[in-house]
């Protein structure tokens, strides 16, 4: 605002504003533009340039936080704040001009009433405490917005870190493991002959590094989400057998992902016996395959209890 064309082009730019957003911008950004054209074109453009032009530039940050993402907390924060600042820059013009008219009746030598210079006096001390308050609270309010920005910028790049190092962990994950989705969510399949020996249900050392990178894939999932360790046996056998030794399986895969860091509660334990193959079991393959160990990542919304 250091020149009468440069408050003109200010005017004309919220006015352009004005028409292209007034029917989606939010109240307080439409009041702050409103308010910005009548004061440019009151006193303070004369009497308080530089307040004028403080409050220009708040309103700058709300149009162009309007612009990029729409009616934001932030949009409206900034609006808020022009509001004060051209608030305060009318008060302050209206003192001013009180104080130059006295002034100016002092000098051709009319007498002024002494309750006028007493109001007009009043009114500059009340001007400079609303000053000094308004200022305490546009500071408070620009510190929250800062903050909040902040905040929101930490959050996306922990998103995008948390993003970053669940894709490397899921396909570290591939090189061991059979993944894939299915309506129950994210089911990883490993082969029962490379957890355990036949019949038992103790982990094997050479199955301990790999389950060291299922663990790290799931602790990268999101907090919201459940998982269910299923054990599966082939046909052999008695489901006397067949049933605890699937839920033993299970259980030693569940616990062993535990010590590793995945959150107890969040992972839960089955065993469904020989009673859901993959293949038949007519063949030796056949039932190697049948012989597994699935992880299921539920979706959020079966996650939800």
């Amino acid at each position: 605002m250091k020149t009468h064309n440069t408050s003109l082009l200010a005017t004309l730019a919220i006015s352009g504003l004005m028409v292209g957003c007034a029917t989606t911008a939010p109240t307080e950004l439409v009041a702050a533009r409103t308010a910005y054209t009548a004061s440019n074109n009151g006193l303070a453009a004369k009497l308080t340039p530089t307040e004028l032009h403080d409050a220009w530039i708040v309103l700058a940050k709300a149009n162009k936080e309007f612009d990029e993402h729409g009616d934001t907390t932030q949009c409206r924060d900034y609006a808020y704040i022009a509001q004060n600042k051209l608030q305060l820059a009318d008060v302050k013009a209206r003192t001013e001009q009180d104080r130059l008219q006295i002034a100016e009746a002092a000098k051709a030598g009319v007498v002024v009433r002494d309750s006028q210079v007493k109001s007009t006096r009043a009114a500059l001390s009340s001007t400079r405490e609303q000053l000094k308050e308004e200022r305490r609270d546009s500071n408070a309010k620009s510190i929250e917005i800062a903050k909040t920005a902040e905040q929101l910028e930490a959050e996306k790049q922990a998103r995008v870190s948390a993003e970053a190092r669940l894709a490397g962990a899921m396909k570290d994950l591939a090189t061991i493991a059979a993944i894939k989705e299915e309506s129950r969510g994210l089911v990883i399949t490993l082969s029962g002959s490379v957890l355990f020996a036949s019949n038992k249900y103790a982990l094997l050392n050479t199955a301990m590094t790999k389950l060291d990178q299922v663990a790290e894939a799931l602790k990268a999932q999101d907090s919201d989400k459940r998982m269910i360790v299923e054990g599966h046996t082939d046909s052999q056998g008695t489901d006397r057998i067949n049933q605890p030794l699937s839920l033993n399986r299970a259980d030693a895969v569940r616990n062993y992902l535990v010590s590793r860091g995945v959150e107890s509660d969040k992972i839960s334990a089955i065993g469904m016996g020989s009673s859901h193959p993959i293949v038949d079991n007519s063949n030796a393959e056949n039932r190697a395959n049948n012989r597994r160990v699935e992880i299921i990542i539920q979706p959020s919304h079966l996650s939800v209890r």
